[in-house]
């Protein structure tokens, strides 16, 4: 099997990549790798501040979006130079206030298992990044407010373009698992937050994302900051199974039946 190059298909104007299993997983390890051990090396977190401030967006778009989805507005979205930001948006109702708030949680473990899963496929990893570049560019035309934040993620979706149509297939394949990766991490690395009832902006007591949620339903925040954190590994674990373990298991029973049959 060939580890890489092209194959030709009959009225296609792009040649299709092929990439065999082992060097697939592979390039995924090597993502997941990178995501645990950037952030306990010297100059690791400055590797990771673009895909950090992309989390950060997944986040807040998961809000803004939420509230649009359920007949509220989506105002702005302001990204802060400390990987910080909040969307602000208008709602009515509780039912509205829990979706919103929900969204920003497992909105980017929902989208990093999206991304993991069409990591797994050369083609589907071009597309993937394309969608996620045309994204982030459409999110700076109408939402993103901010001159940082602006500019900051302008840059991020044309380089996601730059690499969706003009990388090596590997390369797409390690990116975009990469950021499926940081994306589904992102709820991990928000652990503090989701078990925090308050928390300090611009000199004002703000209610967490959980605390919202309990506030609008019975049960405690540290509660609901148990579940969706549960939920976000459970997510991930699912993609990372449906994408790279389970072709796998099919490839080797496959093989085992083939010997067999000899």
């Amino acid at each position: 099997m060939t580890d890489f190059g092209s194959e030709a298909t009959i009225g296609s104007a792009e040649p299709t990549p092929v990439i065999n299993q082992k060097t697939l997983v592979l390039s995924f390890v090597a993502a997941v790798a990178a995501s645990l051990v950037l952030p306990l090396v010297p100059y690791g977190r400055t590797l990771l501040y673009p895909f950090s401030l992309l989390a950060t967006w997944a986040h807040e778009m998961g809000h803004g979006l939420a509230a649009e989805l359920t007949g509220g507005q989506f105002d702005k979205l302001v990204l802060l130079r400390n990987t910080g930001g909040y969307a602000l948006v208008g709602f009515d109702g509780r039912f509205d206030s829990v979706v919103i708030s929900s969204a920003g949680l497992l909105g980017p473990a929902i989208a990093g298992a999206v991304m993991i899963w069409l990591a797994a496929k050369p083609r589907a990893s071009k597309w993937a990044l394309a969608a996620l570049s045309v994204a982030v560019l459409l999110s700076v035309v109408f939402y993103v407010r901010g001159a940082f934040g602006f500019f900051a993620m302008l840059a991020i979706g044309l380089v996601l373009a730059g690499i969706a149509f003009f990388a090596p297939a590997i390369v797409r394949i390690v990116v975009a698992g990469f950021i499926g990766v940081q994306f589904c991490l992102a709820s991990w690395a928000d652990r503090h937050y989701m078990f925090t009832k308050n928390f300090e902006r611009d000199g004002l007591t703000r209610n967490s994302d959980t605390q919202n949620i309990a506030e609008n339903l019975l049960l405690p925040y540290w509660f609901w900051g148990a579940l969706i954190l549960v939920a976000s590994i459970l997510i991930m674990s699912f993609s990372f199974w449906r994408a790279w373990i389970r072709p796998l298991v099919v490839a080797e029973k496959s093989a085992t039946t083939r010997t067999e049959g000899i």
